[in-house]
């Protein structure tokens, strides 16, 4: 049995740039930090908190609009972002020469987010150590692209129902059967935001492999591949499947796998595609046991069908215990492990559902 090599990941927060730009993350990162608390050079009256909108030029932007954060909101979780501001229900929004105020209820860290047109301009941080004190602070727009694309799994398996988000905005989106996801017009640099994915997922099929026992000693074991119904593969994927029982005990014991067997008994089936789950069950022939639980492995990478002499068969799989790599298997689950992968025209997004031991030679 052979593992694939460990796959390196982006962080959720990169590394400090240049003074004038400083990277930042906020509670586990989600967003930027530009010139946060920096008195604007403009000679101007500021009373309480205020912010100036421009461009990479340090030009003033109008019609700005303005949207506060906690930086551990999740828009996916389907409750309302909290009010932080003293009126409500005033908006946000920078006038002529760029400037807007900003009448927060107290003092803390929160991510805001600027708007134009329906396109997020900019994400940044908004520090206030004391809301009593006049403080202007400047936020500059970024470029933007469209954020959308397909998301995979690197174990290969199929998700069932999913949302993708960026922690601390109120962006999200939903994934739909075939992957597909669309966050709309969001700054290039969001990589460095904590992107994360809530999603349920399950194996793409579920075959069995059973072991005939000879008949005779000298006689070679043999074994049967099937694909399973959809009940089976749910009982299969369940890690109480993983256990046998000891006829000793009457209580649950880790199975165990005979790995000089695996590559064989792949070998009986005609096809094995990355994210499948084949459960090998291996009868001892004692009377009384229990026996017909086997252990569900995943195929990490596509089995290719070889044909020779001795007929077709998988030469090679790539295969890790299921219920062990695959946390929560079975459940929905959320994950911060995103690694987008921009063209010039989509953003895929790959996530890592297989634990990292797992992803280790």
């Amino acid at each position: 049995m052979r593992f694939p090599r460990k796959t390196s990941l982006i962080s959720a927060c990169a590394v400090s740039l240049a003074s004038a730009l400083l990277w930042g993350c906020i509670l586990g990162g989600t967003g930027t930090d530009t010139e946060n608390g920096v008195a604007d050079n403009n000679k101007v009256d500021i009373t309480g908190i205020s912010a100036r909108v421009v461009d990479g030029e340090g030009t003033p932007l109008a019609g700005i609009s303005l949207n506060l954060y906690i930086p551990a909101f999740r828009p996916d979780s389907g409750a309302a972002p909290a009010s932080l501001l003293i009126e409500a229900a005033k908006a946000m929004v920078s006038d002529s020469k760029g400037y807007v105020t900003i009448q927060l209820k107290a003092a803390g860290k929160y991510v805001v987010e600027g708007v134009s047109a329906g396109k997020t301009v900019f994400f940044d941080t908004l520090a206030v150590p004391d809301v009593k004190n006049s403080t202007l602070f400047t936020f500059r727009t970024r470029a933007v692209r469209d954020f959308k694309g397909k998301v995979r799994l690197i174990s290969g398996m199929r998700i069932d129902s999913g949302s993708i988000f960026i922690r601390g905005t109120g962006r999200f989106a939903k994934v739909d059967s075939a992957g597909n996801y669309d966050l709309g017009s969001l700054p290039q640099d969001i990589g460095r935001m904590a992107v994360g994915m809530r999603f349920a997922s399950s194996p793409t099929s579920v075959r069995e492999v059973t072991e005939t026992q000879p008949v005779a000693i000298n006689m070679p074991v043999t074994y049967t591949c099937k694909e399973v119904s959809k009940d089976s593969a749910a009982r299969i994927s369940t890690p109480k499947a993983q256990f046998a029982v000891s006829t000793d005990t009457a209580m649950p014991v880790p199975a165990k796998l005979d790995t000089s067997k695996v590559n064989l008994a792949l070998k009986s089936c005609d096809t094995l595609s990355q994210g499948s789950v084949i459960n090998v069950v291996t009868p001892t022939g004692t009377p009384g046991k229990i026996d017909n639980v086997g252990v569900p492995l995943l195929v990490v990478k596509d089995a290719m069908p070889v044909t020779s002499v001795y007929g077709t068969h998988i030469e090679s799989a790539l295969v890790v215990p299921y219920a062990e790599c695959i946390p929560m298997a079975g459940q929905e689950k959320t994950s911060f492990d995103v690694q987008l992968q921009p063209t010039a025209s989509t953003s895929d997004i790959l996530i890592q559902d297989v634990a990292d031991r797992c992803l280790a030679r």
